[in-house]
This record gives C-alpha cells, structure tokens and sequence, in this order.
C-alpha cells in the first residue's frame, strides 16, 4: 500500500527536518511551515491527478473486507491498548459479517 508520507516526502524534506533541531528556534518555525507548506503543495498536486495514486494492495476486495484492510493498517501505529481495541473491532465485524451470511439465506 502506498503510504500518503512515501508520496509527498522525499530526501530534501527530510533533509531540512533533519535540521531543524540545529536552527534558532524563529529559524526552526520558518523551515518546519515551509515543509508544511511544501508537504501541502504535493498532497494537493497529487489529488488533481485523475489517476489517483492511493490505492489499496487489493483493490478487488469486496466492501466488506476493506474495513478490516483499514483497521489492519491502522493498527500498525497503535500502542497495546489501541491495538486490542482495533482486534475488538475486527472480531466484531468479522462476527457480525458471519452472522449476515448465516442468516441473509
């Protein structure tokens, strides 16, 4: 899946990040809006293509497994607590998806 950073950030960004905790701190707030800025640039350049580049690893999966792919990739970013949270919900659609199979026949 292609992560949103991966399509906006390149080395540059991350080399002017990189920088910022050496610069004064009026100095550190100018370059951290113009990364913002720049970050911003691209996320609206990369929309205006019709060909939207954000896609899916599984772009056939059905409407109903592409909540559980998102919960998934979410997860990733989670701490313990969250990320028992986040299995909580998966079982519980994953159940709740059983249970209309079972019974829509």
């Amino acid at each position: 899946m292609e992560n949103l950073d991966t399509l906006i950030q390149d080395k540059h960004l991350q080399m002017i990040k990189s920088a910022l905790p050496y610069l004064t701190p009026s100095r550190q707030r100018d370059m951290a809006m113009l990364v913002k800025f720049m970050e911003l640039q691209r996320t609206m350049a990369l929309f205006q293509n019709p060909v939207n580049n954000l896609r899916m690893c599984s772009e056939e999966s059905s409407d109903e497994e592409r909540p559980i792919q998102m919960l998934n990739a979410i997860r990733e970013y989670c701490n313990d607590y969250e990320k028992e949270t986040i299995d909580n919900l998966i079982n519980f659609v994953q159940m709740f998806s059983t249970y209309e199979t079972l019974f829509s026949q």
